[in-house]
């Protein structure tokens, strides 16, 4: 009698169980209100290191969001972090000159000018394959057109590069670039300081990649744990079927009436009982 009570704690326990699984399994936003191309490059980054990552949009393809597992967030932003995306975004002097209506000084459109070249230089060189990330910084001397001696303009580069690019490639290939895009600006007057991205923990790639061998064996434990409900439920239904069907069975009236005036003592009121086969 108390089997069935036993079966149904054990399938809300299971329930549970696959609840909780299911709860742990779901998608976290990772980066949000992010253009489709920059939320392309995250998600393609994220599956090329073996974590599965998915891109959404809430507003009809406007902007988008990356999501990936919320176990894997951590994976997640080191593989990000290696690649520099999301990329940063430059201004360009198209912007940063835009007419609004208000008269500026000569310092400052001079500052304005000098700032969006170096923005423009950055964003050319985080195109070049291998560098994750660059910044240039440009000195351009306010020289006076009467000066014997002219102060001579200068850049620094900063570069965060691949561990698979070939840095004595590119280098050359950047200052070139700097020194055609500044004016004044000479070969030896561009300072280019290269870091080495720090290359993803091997346990790490392993640990995201074997997540599905994970969720492999957690799908498996839990049609293993469905199907031994299911059989148990069926066992215990055919048990109760029989039991119930037996219990059902009700003799005739006569044989239950008979038996139980065999049981009354003789007396005046009953006759004796004819023994079998002998005429009533």
């Amino acid at each position: 009698m108390n089997r069935r009570p036993r079966i149904g704690s054990r399938a809300s326990l299971f329930a549970g169980v696959v609840l909780c699984i299911a709860l742990a399994g779901c998608k976290q936003e990772l980066y949000g209100n992010l253009s489709e191309q920059d939320c392309n490059e995250i998600v393609a980054a994220l599956l090329q290191a073996g974590i599965d990552a998915k891109k959404e949009s809430a507003d009809g393809g406007k902007t988008w969001s990356a999501q990936v597992d919320s176990t894997y967030i951590v994976q997640a932003m080191n593989v990000l972090r290696e690649r520099g995306l999301p990329g940063h975004k430059f201004d360009d002097l198209g912007a940063l000159f835009k007419k609004d209506g208000l008269v500026s000084t000569p310092t400052e459109e001079r500052v304005r000018f000098i700032y969006g070249v170096s923005q423009e230089l950055s964003q050319t060189l985080s195109q070049i394959d291998g560098v994750v990330v660059a910044r240039v910084h440009i000195v351009l001397p306010d020289n006076d057109p009467l000066a014997m001696h002219v102060k001579p303009s200068s850049a620094s580069v900063f570069i965060k590069y691949l561990p698979t690019a070939n840095l004595a490639t590119i280098e050359p290939q950047i200052k070139n670039l700097v020194v055609h895009s500044v004016e004044g600006l000479s070969y030896d007057k561009v300072s280019l300081t290269a870091v080495a991205g720090s290359p993803l923990d091997i346990a790490a790639r392993e640990q995201s990649g074997g997540g599905v061998t994970r969720w492999i064996a957690l799908a498996v434990f839990v049609l293993a744990g469905l199907a031994l409900l299911v059989a148990a439920g069926r066992k215990k239904g055919s048990r109760s079927g029989g039991t119930d069907e037996t219990a059902g069975r009700e003799e005739p009236h006569g044989n239950a009436a008979e038996r139980l005036a065999a049981k009354l003592p003789v007396g005046p009121f009953r006759a004796r009982q004819p023994a079998d086969g002998a005429p009533r």
